[in-house]
């Protein structure tokens, strides 16, 4: 199996998995997010490593720093989207794999034909359109009322997620798939304790959870095996062309959105979902 395949399953997991915690709860504090998929990782990536971890690299220290990094960077994702219209936190979260490939061309020397490049483009600009707003005014209304923090903080988001892709790339070149779900999965959980400590507003355990909870952990869980998915791409393709390809699950999510939570797909959103499938099926032909 290739790159590509990995990078698919990443993407269908990643889509289906979103709609599961949509319908599971939406109000959910960013902390709680975070802690709670945190604590499936030990369920998922430890099992994960002793299956699919062929290598017997050792842990370099540079490595864990890089694990260390990427797995703090992992946890801004709930914030970013959290901070305004997620139509439009989304837009620009959604840029994340040019973070990616930026840093792995510079880097990583990593090399593309001009073809596969275009292709990369037509991705990109596919989810970002999927991700736009319905109505202009509903993004003009957002933009003022929250005076911009919004655009921050997405930035930051998309920054953090191409950044941490980007060094798990380099870790899992370096000390293997296995060292590095059996590290992250541990280094995870104590920055649950510590986003605990810091975000002391959202502390209190949200209300009404528990009648969504099976929805949501199989949502969650989906998004976790999306990523060991997402890391054998990496182990075997590049990091330039694994991230946009992974990055098309909004376009899935789209779809599935309108049969299951009876959601609106606007011309925008198909242009979007034609420019994805095209860039998908240029990259999967080259």
């Amino acid at each position: 199996m290739n790159w590509f395949f990995f990078s698919i399953i990443a993407a269908l997991c990643w889509a289906v998995g979103s709609v599961l915690v949509k319908k599971g709860f939406e109000n959910i504090p960013p902390l709680w997010n975070n802690v709670i998929n945190n604590f499936l990782t030990i369920f998922v990536y430890i099992p994960a490593a002793f299956l699919l971890g062929e290598e017997t690299h050792r842990l370099a220290l540079p490595s864990l720093v890089y694990i260390a990094v990427a797995s703090l960077l992992y946890q801004v994702f709930y914030y970013s989207i959290s901070k305004g219209q997620i139509s439009l936190t989304g837009t620009v979260v959604a840029s994340y794999p040019v973070i990616t490939i930026i840093f792995s061309h510079i880097f990583l020397h990593e090399r593309l034909t001009p073809l596969q490049y275009g292709a990369i483009l037509l991705i990109i600009g596919g989810g970002i359109l999927i991700a736009m707003p319905q109505k202009i005014s509903e993004a003009t209304k957002s933009v003022r009322t929250k005076h911009s923090v919004w655009l921050i903080w997405a930035i930051f988001g998309a920054v953090s997620l191409g950044s941490g892709d980007f060094l798990a790339k380099v870790a899992i070149d370096k000390s293997g798939i296995f060292n590095y779900l059996i590290t992250i999965a541990l280094i995870s959980n104590f920055y649950s304790i510590f986003n605990y400590v810091i975000d002391k507003p959202n502390r209190d355990f949200p209300k009404g959870v528990f009648s969504h909870f099976s929805i949501t952990v199989s949502g969650l869980l989906l998004n976790l095996i999306g990523f060991v998915s997402f890391l054998l791409a990496f182990k075997v393709g590049k990091a330039s062309l694994v991230a946009p390809i992974s990055s098309v699950y909004p376009a899935i999510t789209a779809i599935i959105a309108v049969k299951f939570l009876h959601e609106r797909i606007t011309k925008l959103h198909v242009v979007g979902i034609g420019l994805t499938v095209a860039g998908l099926v240029t990259i999967g032909l080259s």
